[in-house]
């Protein structure tokens, strides 16, 4: 079985590393021929992805399909999967799994987010630089005992739940189904969004963009929502409509929220490379905003990035020993 290990280009560094493939090699075995991208000579590339059975790597540009004769099984390393093409997918026969590994690192952040924006933490930090000590202009709330709802309830809401239990809160869901292992989490469908919206001090924004997750949140659910209701979004941008949380806040029918995932991204992200430059997360004035945190689309990154190569590599081992891998996308879901 060979499997060829291509990282996207900001990771390039870390797999570069003689640990790193050492480590890969070690956990997929020796009987697997493992095959890193950077090693390959670029007169063997085109043959040696005509062979591989397994990629383990992001996406792959559309240009390059017809290189993946043999494909069996992607492994990709994050959980997203907006930018895949799935009818590649469904009509070569190949399996595809995503990955949970930045769970506990998005739900962390995730964490952080929720307690800065509720305890005011930026806004009375700008304050007291200016050399203002009134502590009455933005008053912290209490997170102890109150209702916090998750939309999507997936390893990173599971993980983020378990960072809030010790405060006493009640939890409720929104999902898919109703199948559910936490006795403690009330579960509500899709359809009945509103009922568990109105329910709400916190909303913990989990979802994946799919075409069934556009917009999910609208005019009609900020409608239904407290005034004091704080949003986190740490899933996808466009799963809550643009134009209705600029409106929301900007017209305080909610607290506030916090936000790392948005709208509109630039090109090339960031450093003196970034194109363009400044480039704003959306059309609408967020950053001008004093109840809103923002943050770039970084909550997966941290000093504990990839340092858990197991549970893909177990994965794909579960698929080399012609054992069902876990984590398999619904091509008809795309998640």
């Amino acid at each position: 079985m060979k499997v060829l290990i291509k990282p996207r280009l900001e990771l390039l560094k870390f797999f570069a590393r003689e640990d790193v493939k050492s480590k890969y090699r070690q956990i997929l075995g020796s009987n697997t021929q493992v095959i890193f991208y950077d090693e390959i000579k670029s007169e063997e590339k085109i043959q040696v992805i005509h062979e591989i059975d397994v990629l383990i790597g992001p996406k792959i540009d559309e240009s390059e399909f017809d290189l993946y004769k043999n494909l069996k099984m992607h492994q990709t390393f994050a959980t997203g999967l907006e930018e895949f093409n799935f009818n590649f997918y469904k009509n070569n026969n190949i399996i595809l799994c995503n990955s949970h590994t930045h769970s506990k690192i998005i739900a962390e952040y995730g964490f952080a987010l929720l307690f800065s924006i509720a305890k005011e933490l930026i806004t009375n930090d700008q304050l007291l630089r200016e050399g203002n000590w009134d502590y009455t202009l933005h008053p912290a709330i209490t997170l102890f005992g109150k209702t916090i709802l998750f939309l999507g309830y997936g390893n990173i809401a599971r993980m983020f739940k378990e960072l809030c239990e010790p405060l006493g809160m009640n939890f409720i869901a929104v999902k898919r189904t109703r199948q559910c292992d936490d006795s403690d989490v009330k579960i509500f469908t899709s359809e009945e969004k509103l009922v568990a919206i109105r329910q709400a001090n916190i909303i913990i924004n989990c979802l994946p963009l799919t075409k069934k997750t556009i917009n999910f949140i609208n005019v009609d659910e900020f409608d239904a929502m407290k005034p004091t209701v704080i949003i986190i979004n740490v899933g996808r941008g466009v799963t809550i409509n643009e134009e209705a949380l600029f409106n929301a806040l900007k017209n305080k029918k909610i607290r506030g929220a916090a936000i790392d995932v948005w709208y509109n991204y630039p090109e090339v992200r960031g450093g003196e490379k970034q194109e363009p430059y400044p480039c704003y997360p959306s059309k609408f004035p967020f950053h001008k905003l004093k109840n809103v945190i923002m943050t770039a689309h970084r909550a997966w990154q941290s000093d504990a990035l990839m340092t858990d190569l197991k549970p893909f590599l177990n994965n794909v081992n579960r698929f080399i020993r012609g054992e069902k891998p876990v984590n398999i996308v619904n091509l008809d879901e795309q998640y």
